[in-house]
């Protein structure tokens, strides 16, 4: 049985793509929420890829006119657990 969640995906309102300070989850606005059972597919889902990501059915969108997920950009997960979008993968945010 696969489990499907939401995934609550927010942008860097000022993103640095991975170079320099990373933003807060406070300098982010949430663009998008997905539904799938894996954090990684929401960079998939997030991206313009063969069309604009906001067409995917598995995406309801916050903000219609956003970019791709890119490095830095934080994912929320159905329990809480935020993920910061990595070079390579996903790294876990400790809430403060």
């Amino acid at each position: 049985m696969v489990i499907v969640m939401q995934y609550k995906v927010y942008h860097a309102k000022q993103p640095t793509f991975g170079f320099g300070k990373q933003p807060a989850f406070s300098e982010c606005e949430h663009v998008a929420t997905v539904e799938t059972d894996e954090l990684g597919k929401t960079f998939v889902l997030t991206n313009h890829i063969e069309d604009a990501w906001q067409k995917n059915p598995e995406v309801i969108w916050a903000k219609q006119e956003a970019r791709s997920t890119s490095v830095g950009d934080i994912v929320e997960d159905g329990n809480g657990k935020r993920f910061r979008c990595e070079s390579i993968g996903w790294s876990e945010i400790t809430r403060k």
